[in-house]
């Protein structure tokens, strides 16, 4: 605030300083001159008087001398009368002197200078008469009523022009006095500015001393703050590790303990713990995320992501919680919402487990509901992704919707609800999402439920497809692994084209050829590829020049087109690698097209390929070789038909990834007990399925348990009908 009104006085105010510092050096000077000007009006006017006065005299002199001579006829007059008319040209130039800067002056002295030289021309005739012995003429040149008259006006000027000389230096004593005294008050009026000028820069100046003590003190905090926050952190790695360690020794030791034949009681004990130590490495893992959100450090890394995998995900980790609470768990997925979107999946899914949780747990009756819906942008390659949970729980206050998102912060009616929670989940939701570019806003009533939005715009569609989605070859690859495709190659070399027609001979993918690019936009429409294989260098229309109109139809600018060169200039391979989709380098092999199209295509339904087929064999009847065998096989099968009326009806609804692996994990070890290869095996698929979060697969391996336990049956009643048949053959 000081700040601002110091920038709102000190600007006006030093203007207006300097404008009456301004203002009373011009009037100073403009006095000063005018002063000057009036001592030298003041000189001249003296001087006026005195070449008056003295042309006065003179012409007295002058007077009195022709009269002596006329009087006398004595030469030593006329000396004087001739030496007193020299000096009438010099006393008319001071005169002329003094009335330089006098117009009027002027003038009057062109009269007073004629009157002079017609009175010296007067007495110069009458002394010329007397020398000529003319005493008449004398007598009418010695009129004294013409000389009276002569010598009054001449008197008359020289006090007139003093007169206003001396009324003219009045006026500008007057004047200047007025001058003077406002540029003295103005003087004073600067000054004082001045002076509450340099106060108000002395006050400012403390208080610029002040805020800059307070600066330092704050930089000197902040540095201590800075350190603090890395001893934090180091402090809460260093932790975090210790803690790890034993936790991680306490849920495996736990897990191990489930299956092994304990009583209901001890059973729940094992669990409480094996949860408790869940709930205590989620608080650990919050803590350091909110940890690195306020230290700036958590990092984002976005790859594709398929929303719709997302949600199955979250269906499986939250399947079981709703089912156990009586909860309908609905998604809605909007059905232009793009396969891959370029997001961090990882740090979604923790903000939509976060969300899912909290109503979850706050939800009593009815349903928690998300919906994914996409606004897409005009040019097709980002949008606005839109998520909604939304649950039927106690709602929150409207004066506590911003309380929700502090740290350590619960809502009232949260807390009257007795819900165990650290309060620190919401936090890292709203910074998570603001850290992805997003917005986060909640709406919510009391008794009816809340509903939390999150937006994330301009949020890129990949033609990538998420990572789960990927084929990994192996020594011998099966196209057919692969989803049925259209894919469209564009060579112009004719063996090119024969080797991948024979690759994808025998598969059910659709493949259409063309042999330079203006073929290919012409095959575009009809043949509507999933893949485009474009070699860059052709005739009519290379590479480059054919991805730049595909990109220019809306409807193709996500198509995956992957360049298939020979070049090997230094520097291309990233050049291409940054233009196209995907980038393959001929010669190649079917392992690297099929590394490359694994990107880019979906995997086949589960069921149809090489997984399903080896299921099946380990679902037909199995040998048993000794009776041993036999009688643990027996209790085996006794076991999976207990598991398959308790805990696999739920498994099969919820799809729960954890569950699902604790239960695999139970079948594995039964396996190995009773020495049951192919449980073990169906196990250990189970296990893999649920790791790799492959809802699809796992899902499928859950249906056929019954058939296992049915199979395992099977070979169990076939080894009892055994001996009796040896018996009867023997008989």
């Amino acid at each position: 605030m000081i700040y601002r009104l110091r920038r709102r006085i000190i600007g006006p105010l030093a203007i207006f300083w300097l404008t009456v510092t301004v203002a009373s050096v011009v009037m100073g000077a403009v006095a000063w001159s005018r002063f000057s000007r009036s001592i030298d009006a003041s000189a001249e006017a003296e001087q006026f008087r005195e070449s008056g006065d003295q042309l006065f005299t003179v012409l007295q002199d002058a007077e009195a001398s022709q009269r002596g001579y006329l009087l006398t006829g004595n030469p030593s007059y006329r000396e004087a009368f001739t030496s007193a008319e020299r000096t009438f040209p010099k006393t008319f130039e001071r005169l002329a002197a003094s009335a330089k800067h006098d117009p009027a002056g002027r003038t009057d002295l062109i009269e007073l200078r004629r009157l002079v030289e017609l009175e010296l021309a007067d007495l110069r005739q009458a002394i010329a008469l007397r020398a000529a012995k003319a005493p008449t003429g004398s007598e009418a040149v010695l009129s004294p009523e013409q000389a009276r008259t002569t010598m009054d006006r001449i008197r008359e000027i020289i006090k007139q022009r003093h007169d206003n000389r001396l009324d003219l230096l009045s006026a500008n004593g007057a004047a200047i006095r007025r001058e003077m005294k406002l540029v003295h008050q103005m003087t004073w009026f600067a000054g004082l500015l001045g002076v509450g000028a340099g106060l108000f820069a002395l006050y400012f100046y403390r208080i610029d001393f002040f805020q800059e003590r307070a600066r330092r003190q704050l930089l000197e905090e902040k540095l201590q703050a800075e350190q603090s926050v890395r001893e934090k952190s180091a402090f809460l790695a260093n932790m975090s590790h210790e803690i790890r360690s034993p936790m991680n020794a306490i849920l495996g030791f736990s897990e191990l303990l489930e299956p092994e034949g304990l009583t209901p009681k001890q059973s729940q004990y094992v669990r409480a713990i094996r949860d408790s130590g869940a709930a205590l490495l989620h608080l650990i893992n919050d803590i350091l995320d909110l940890s690195k959100l306020e230290a700036g450090k958590l990092e984002l890394h976005p790859d594709p992501t398929d929303m719709r995998d997302s949600c199955e995900f979250l269906r499986t980790v939250f399947g079981q919680q709703a089912v156990t609470k009586s909860l309908q768990l609905q998604f809605e997925i909007s059905p232009n919402l793009p396969r891959a979107l370029l997001l961090d999946r990882l740090r979604l899914r923790q903000v939509l487990v976060n969300l899912l949780s909290n109503a979850i747990k706050f939800t009593e009756r009815g349903c928690v509901k998300t919906r994914v819906s996409w606004q897409s942008q005009t040019d097709g390659r980002s949008g606005t992704l839109l998520i909604e949970v939304e649950d039927t729980g106690i709602g929150i206050r409207a004066e506590e919707l911003e309380e929700v998102f502090k740290p350590f912060v619960q809502a009232e009616t949260r807390q009257t609800a007795e819900k165990e929670g650290t309060g620190i989940g919401l936090t890292i939701v709203k910074r998570l999402t603001e850290l992805m570019g997003g917005s986060l806003g909640v709406e919510s009533e009391i008794g009816q439920g809340t509903v939390f939005h999150l937006r994330f715009p301009d949020v890129p569609v990949s033609g990538r497809l998420p990572v789960g989605d990927h084929a990994e070859p192996g020594g011998v690859v099966d196209f057919n692994d692969f989803a049925p495709a259209t894919l469209l190659v564009v060579d112009d070399n004719p063996t090119n084209r024969a080797y991948l027609a024979g690759i994808f001979e025998n598969t059910h993918h659709r493949v259409h050829f063309a042999t330079n690019g203006q073929e290919a936009l012409a095959c575009l429409g009809q043949a509507k590829p999933d893949v485009v294989l474009l070699d860059i260098r052709m005739p009519v229309m290379d590479g480059r020049t054919t991805l730049a109109e595909i990109r220019k139809q809306a409807n193709l600018v996500s198509l995956p087109v992957i360049a298939v060169t020979a070049s090997s200039k230094a520097g291309e391979e990233m050049q291409l690698q940054s233009q196209f989709s995907g980038y393959i380098r001929k010669p190649f092999s079917r392992q690297t097209l099929f590394a490359e199209l694994a990107q880019f295509l979906q995997r086949a339904p589960p069921g149809n390929g090489r997984e399903a087929q080896n299921l099946g064999q380990n679902l037909k009847s199995i040998p048993i070789s000794s009776p041993d065998q036999a009688a643990h096989w027996q209790e085996l099968a006794l076991e999976l038909r207990r598991q398959e009326a308790t805990e696999w009806p739920t498994l099969r609804d919820s799809l729960a990834v954890n569950e699902t692996r604790a239960f695999a994990h139970q079948l594995f070890l039964l396996g190995q007990k009773a020495h049951c290869g192919p449980l073990a095996t169906y196990a250990a698929a189970l296990t893999a399925f649920a790791d790799a979060y492959a809802i699809g697969q796992m899902e499928h391996h859950l249906a056929a348990f019954p058939k296992l336990a049915e199979s395992i049956e099977a070979s169990v009643a076939q080894a009892q009908l055994q001996p009796a048949r040896e018996e009867a053959t023997v008989a």
